[in-house]
C-alpha cells in the first residue's frame, strides 16, 4: 500500500517563481558579558574606521549581539548578499530579506536538524505574534 506525503516544496521549479526560504536557528547564551564582548569585536571587523566606543554604542542587546555575528560570520548582510547575487547566472534572482530575533522562544528546537516536529516551528510565541 503506497502513502501520499505531501513534502512542503516540492513543487516544480518554474519561471517567475517566488521563493521564501524560512530559516530559522536557535541558540543558547552561555557567557552573556563574553557573547556581547564578541559580537563587538565583530562590529570593529566589519568596520575598520569604528572606535571601541562606537561599538558599545551600537552593540547593546541580544538583537545587536546575534546580528552582528551573523553578518561577521557572512551569514546576513552584504557579504552573503553579494554571494548569492552571483547566482543570477545560474536562473536564482536574489530578493528580498528579512530576520528577526526572538528570546525566550518556548520551544527550542533541539541541536542538529530538526525535521520531524509537527506543528509550525515558525510561529511566533503570543507575546512576539502583533510583530
Amino acid at each position: 500500500m503506497g502513502y501520499d506525503i505531501g513534502i512542503v516544496g516540492d513543487e516544480p521549479l518554474a519561471d517567475g517563481m517566488n521563493i521564501s526560504l524560512r530559516y530559522r536557528r536557535d541558540f543558547v547564551v552561555t557567557d552573556a558579558a563574553r557573547l556581547l564582548e564578541a559580537a563587538r569585536a565583530a562590529y570593529r571587523e566589519l568596520h575598520p574606521e569604528a572606535t571601541p566606543e562606537d561599538a558599545v554604542a551600537m552593540v547593546t542587546c541580544a538583537a545587536d549581539a546575534i546580528f552582528t555575528i551573523l553578518e561577521r560570520d557572512g551569514l546576513l548582510g552584504d557579504a552573503i548578499d553579494a554571494r548569492l547575487a552571483e547566482r543570477e547566472r545560474d536562473g536564482l534572482k536574489l530578493g528580498g530579506a528579512r530576520a528577526q530575533v526572538v528570546v525566550n522562544e518556548p520551544e527550542p528546537l533541539p541541536p542538529g536538524w530538526e525535521c520531524v516536529r509537527t506543528g509550525d516551528v515558525f510561529a511566533l510565541p503570543p507575546e512576539h505574534a502583533d510583530g
